[in-house]
């Protein structure tokens, strides 16, 4: 049996919990850009076996290049190394990748925590991938998308007493703090004003990325430090290629709004933002409080991944018009929009309640006159959006929110993804979907009819009336 057939028959596993390696070289053949350069890179691990590896790769290697591979255990502390050189090579359209075949070149390995060759000392090591993984930012992003985001970060060293932003200037970097700590501070009338100390896991320097202005504060190092930059136009090229990138600003921006005390770091607009009271696929939702009126108020953020996209964005402006002027007792009212730090903040209603979700999950399937009951104020509430040309296109349990007396509110009227985005890939989201929108066509007022009889049958049933185990089962149906 030839050595490409006994490969392809060898037993393929999946990493375990994460898909990173290391692929290394000390010189390679290639001419793409890397010929006669030391390379190391964190690369996307498809999955592996005693034989070879298949990775995704952003470039393509020459057959006859020799690389070591490092893949590390489930806890990312041991690693083992191999040599390996190029067996097959296929471009991906989707991730715009080159997945790339690896073959072993020998049974040796070696193994513990660094790979075999030297790291690069201004790159991030083995030994630093836990202290990214526990940093909590990154696990929104996908696999490729981490690799370019950990092969992009510099290590920078500082010394106690040094400051490293200047209150004025450009704000062209990020930094995530991995040892020490940092005042911040502002230079006003004359003094030096405390605002906050940060330490291990935080971020500074991130506002005037998100918002392009000059730096606001002073930062200087209480102790040495070590911190890891990450530039901001290297990080804008990244996400256009790969626009799933952005969800990094989103969880920036989430862990300011949760975790700060200081009322200027949670404030959006005229509206203070509290705690986080939903999650969804395209938006997170807070408590909020107009600051004078002191109305209460629920401000979705949308994800930046959606929101950095002109077409999506400029679609989205002119149907938030029509929609913030509808006012119908069963469609929840908008009353503002903002648009800061590179995303779009949607100030609503504040409702207290339940969705239909919870309401099924707790009592099970529903009477058949309190299923009628909904189903006429959500038909009221469509009936009134359809008439200004504004389709819902993600009618479901999660998004039908019931008030007292089974009152019903319709939540992300018009604002929920379009065919083609991230909720598409939600199972939540295409049970319900219909066929249409599925395959990218156009969708009118009979899509949300399709969603909402779906909804009125498990509402009745306590099931869905396509099979809920299979995905790639209703997928099938869908597209005979």
């Amino acid at each position: 049996m030839g050595k490409n057939e006994e490969r392809r028959k060898s037993r393929r596993r999946s990493p375990e919990n994460f898909g990173l390696g290391i692929l290394q070289s000390n010189c390679l053949n290639s001419g793409n850009g890397f010929s006669g350069e030391p390379l190391y890179l964190f690369v996307d691990i498809k999955n592996y076996s005693d034989g070879g590896v298949f990775t995704a790769l952003p470039f393509e290697l020459d057959r006859d290049d020799v690389v070591n591979i490092a893949l590390p255990d489930k806890d990312a502390v041991q690693w083992q190394t191999r040599s390996a050189k190029v067996a097959w090579s296929k471009n991906d359209q989707d991730s715009k990748m080159l997945h790339t075949g690896f073959q072993f070149l020998s049974d040796q390995c070696r193994s513990g925590k660094e790979p075999l060759l030297e790291t690069d000392p201004d790159k991030p090591s083995p030994v630093d991938l836990s202290f990214f993984f526990q940093a909590g930012y990154f696990e929104a992003v996908s696999q490729t998308g981490l690799c370019f985001l950990l092969n992009s970060f510099k290590r920078v060293q500082i010394r106690a007493g040094e400051r490293f932003i200047c209150q004025g200037d450009p704000g062209d970097c990020l930094y995530l703090i991995q040892k020490g700590t940092c005042v911040v501070f502002i230079e006003k009338d004359g003094k030096d004003v405390k605002i906050a100390r940060l330490k291990k896991g935080d971020i500074v320097g991130e506002m005037s990325v998100l918002t392009g202005e000059p730096r606001a504060a002073n930062v200087e190092a209480q102790t040495d430090m070590v911190l890891w930059r990450l530039a901001s136009d290297v990080f804008e090229s990244l996400s256009e290629e790969h626009p799933d990138l952005r969800l990094l600003l989103t969880e920036i921006m989430s862990n300011r709004f949760e975790k700060s005390i200081f009322f200027g770091d949670r404030t959006v607009g005229k509206y203070l933002l509290s705690n986080k009271i939903g999650n969804g696929g395209w938006g997170i939702v807070y408590n909020g409080l107009h600051r004078f009126l002191k109305m209460p108020v629920a401000v979705k953020m949308m994800k930046h991944d959606m929101a950095m996209e002109p077409v999506f964005l400029e679609t989205f402006r002119k149907e938030a018009e029509i929609i913030a002027r509808m006012r119908h007792p069963n469609i929840v009212s908008v009353y503002d929009i903002e648009e800061v730090y590179k995303t779009v903040f949607i100030v609503m209603e504040y409702l207290e309640g339940v969705s239909l979700r919870e309401m099924m999950e707790k009592i099970g399937p529903l009477p058949v006159e309190r299923c009628v009951n909904i189903l006429e104020q959500t038909c009221d509430g469509l009936i009134c959006a359809h008439n200004h040309d504004i389709i819902h296109r993600d009618i479901k349990p999660e998004n039908t929110f019931l008030l007292e007396n089974d009152v019903v509110k319709l939540l992300d009227f018009g604002l929920a993804c379009p065919s083609g985005t991230e909720d598409m890939s939600m199972a939540g989201t295409v049970y319900y979907t219909p066929p249409e929108q599925i395959e990218g066509n156009p969708v009118d007022f009979r899509s949300d009819l399709y969603s909402l009889g779906i909804m009125a049958y498990e509402m009745v049933t306590g099931q869905k009336p396509y099979p809920e185990e299979s995905l790639a089962e209703l997928m099938d149906m869908y597209c005979k």
